[in-house]
């Protein structure tokens, strides 16, 4: 009888010392779920002159061509931005090919610093405006519910 007791003592203790290792992992995880980043706005200079990259130039160019006319067309924005840059417009008879193009456009509006929106009515076409514009484009805009 001793010895199944202290078999059933050695198993308790056993469990206790998981279930408290249980404990500590999650405690662990609750405290790295606590550290929060802070997403703050932080500002980025226009200098197309100074870029190296393509994409950088490509890049800053839209935002330039996206001030000066707001709710622009794909289509619209691509061809002044061929037709405003040199390197832009090197790289495109070079290749005929404008997918590297509308693929910074499209990033640029994952990542939030331009915006997009269609025409009531008009499935196909994608216009696009810079986040301080939409203010000023406010009355025009009516919010959809994504399906």
């Amino acid at each position: 009888m001793s010895e199944s007791n202290q078999n059933n003592e050695n198993v308790v203790n056993q469990n206790q010392n998981i279930t408290n290792n249980n404990q500590v992992k999650k405690n662990k995880v609750v405290k790295r779920e606590k550290k929060v980043k802070n997403n703050e706005d932080y500002y980025v200079f226009i200098m197309p002159e100074k870029a190296k990259s393509l994409r950088t130039i490509v890049e800053q160019r839209i935002i330039e061509i996206i001030r000066e006319e707001p709710l622009i067309h794909e289509k619209e924005l691509i061809l002044k931005l061929i037709a405003r840059d040199p390197k832009v417009k090197e790289y495109y008879v070079k290749t005929q090919d404008i997918s590297y193009l509308q693929f910074i456009i499209w990033d640029m509006a994952k990542q939030g610093i331009i915006k997009k929106a269609k025409m009531l009515g008009d499935k196909k076409h994608v216009y696009f405006f810079l986040p301080e514009q939409e203010e000023m484009l406010k009355e025009k805009f009516i919010k959809v519910p994504k399906k």
